[in-house]
């Protein structure tokens, strides 16, 4: 099954005050000594993006609405391009096996993998690789034949987050003849 992309001609429509927040459902026990144990369930964060789009043309919103109606609101999860977290750039990718490669977002210190990559570059220890030496499936790099084991595969790339919508609908706001814009919407993660 192919998963749907939001439509690239709204997500250049992305106003400024968006925002992104993570939850990681932490569970913290105190004993009575002050002593305290935290456990989370998560291997990731749970991602929370909050967009506004605008301004929007009347074609542009019946795009969203038809949008939204496939994706049968909250039901169906797309891919979202952010407008600021999308591209990697000479990142070091680490092998899952032989030849083999994950792709990855990182944020500061932290890493994360993703499940959709477009516009790849990639590189083993520097040189640029025919775009016919490997394959990109589901976020991984594969080769036809592996580098050497001690090999550094660095790779540039454009990621998506896979996402639903967090309510089950969406509203456009028609301010004038041929000007709306969407109310704001919540997207979520989802593994």
């Amino acid at each position: 099954m192919t998963i749907a992309k939001f439509p690239p001609a709204l997500q250049g429509k992305c106003a400024y005050n968006s925002t992104k927040s993570q939850k990681w459902n932490t569970e913290i026990h105190e004993s009575a000594s002050g002593r305290s144990r935290s456990l989370s369930n998560q291997l990731y964060p749970k991602w929370k993006i909050s967009v506004l789009l605008q301004p929007l043309s009347d074609v542009e919103a019946r795009v969203l609405h038809g949008f939204v109606a496939v994706c049968k609101g909250s039901h169906e999860p797309f891919l979202w391009k952010d407008a600021e977290d999308y591209h990697e750039q000479g990142i070091q990718l680490a092998a899952v096996s032989a030849g083999k490669y994950q792709a990855v977002m990182k944020m500061g210190n932290y890493v994360e993998p993703v499940e959709y990559i477009e516009n790849v570059s990639v590189y083993v220890n520097g040189t640029k690789q025919a775009s016919n030496a490997y394959t990109v499936s589901n976020g991984y790099i594969i080769f036809g034949t592996a580098p050497a084991a001690n090999a550094v595969v660095t790779a540039d790339y454009d990621y998506y987050w896979k996402v639903r919508f967090d309510d089950d609908g969406m509203g456009v706001d028609h301010i004038f003849d041929n000007i709306n814009k969407s109310e704001r919407f919540k997207l979520v993660t989802v593994r």
